[in-house]
């Protein structure tokens, strides 16, 4: 018997006992709230022998009973029947894309906090980290990619329009099945400074497994045409198999375009252009990528909701004073802690880890 064949085998009964690990892990969460430090790892292994399966039916079990939010909110514009549609079409296809969602208005007040707020480049491909904190220059970037810690966005009263907004909410639970948690709170630029894709800066395709269900919101906030790094999404490769075993077997990894071509046609590729305050959904199992800019830059906001902490450990958000508690954050973290349970205000135990709102 041949090597790699030897070697392929060895993998897929590690990933079968990973399997079976896994659903132990799902039973502990269940019944003791414990989690294991290798659920994560189990979580993949079974999503490439099995697919979405598994995940899906566990998080139909720890998902929790749904919240009754309001309609008001930056979605409140669509109408009950664009909204069905909506859901429909993520479902089936795995994205939807709704135009002019945020005002122009909006749009250029959260450019003016992406300069005033500090970040960090992302390192690249064959390069070295870079922790220092700094802001961003537009006319001179330092690298292909700069990122925004999650805690100063969401201290921001002015993206906190969006993180608390319960239309938000209502469409992601609507989704998931269940009530949402936020788990992801990030926003970007994607520049010119290199003319090739980068790995690290998320342009290879991709796929995300870090929980059992959850669902992205991408905000576009600068103007995106094909050259200046639109999203790009590989439709119903979200799908409980839509990604092959091929692809699948290769594990965490990033896809190149000739990859993913093989095992894909050419109608799935999605390419999302659109003007700043378009919203992009997206169920990001499926296969997807952030094109790289050949021409200015794109900036661009992000929510992710689970429906359940199941997986990597939830992060921790921390509100940084001054911090009103009449504000609506501290209205919304109040009253949804289940959704909120990742943020805290900084020198406090507010809110309270016990004694969780409804559900």
């Amino acid at each position: 018997m041949s090597l790699p064949i030897l070697q392929s085998g060895r993998i897929i009964l590690r990933r079968s006992l990973d399997t079976i690990l896994f659903l132990v892990d799902i039973l502990a969460m269940k019944f003791l709230r414990k989690r294991n430090s290798n659920a994560h790892s189990h979580l993949l292994s079974t999503f490439y022998l099995f697919g979405g399966f598994v995940p899906l039916v566990a998080s139909k079990w720890l998902g929790s009973p749904k919240i009754d939010f309001s309609e008001e909110g930056i979605l409140s514009k669509f109408s009950e029947k664009d909204l069905k549609f909506a859901s429909k079409h993520l479902k089936d296809e795995g994205f939807i894309v709704l135009q002019n969602v945020l005002s122009a208005e909006l749009c250029s007040r959260i450019l003016k906090e992406s300069e005033i707020i500090p970040g960090k480049t992302r390192i690249m491909d064959g390069g070295k980290r870079v922790d220092e904190q700094i802001y961003f220059n537009r006319e001179a970037p330092a690298g292909i990619r700069f990122d925004y810690e999650s805690s100063d966005l969401i201290s921001s009263p002015v993206l906190q329009q969006l993180i608390f907004d319960e239309s938000i909410l209502r469409f992601a639970q609507n989704y998931l099945g269940s009530a949402p948690i936020l788990d992801l709170v990030a926003m970007w630029w994607h520049t010119t400074f290199s003319t090739v894709p980068d790995k690290e800066a998320a342009q290879w395709f991709h796929f995300d497994m870090d929980r059992l269900k959850w669902i992205k919101f991408f905000f576009y906030i600068t103007d995106v045409d094909t050259n200046t790094g639109p999203h790009t999404f590989i439709a119903r490769s979200h799908r409980k198999l839509g990604i092959p075993f091929s692809l699948r077997k290769k594990g965490y990894v990033r896809l190149t375009d000739q990859e993913v071509a093989s095992s894909f046609l050419p109608n799935q590729y999605k390419e999302f252009t659109g003007k700043g305050g378009t919203l992009i959904v997206e169920d990001t199992r499926g296969l997807h990528k952030g094109k790289h800019c050949v021409s200015g830059d794109r900036l661009l906001f992000q929510l992710e909701f689970t429906a359940s902490d199941f997986g990597i450990p939830l992060p921790e958000f921390v509100l940084t004073p001054p911090v009103d508690r009449n504000s609506i954050a501290a209205e919304k973290i109040g009253k949804y802690q289940h959704v909120y349970q990742a943020i805290r205000f900084e020198g406090t135990d507010y809110p309270p880890k016990d004694g969780e709102a409804t559900p």
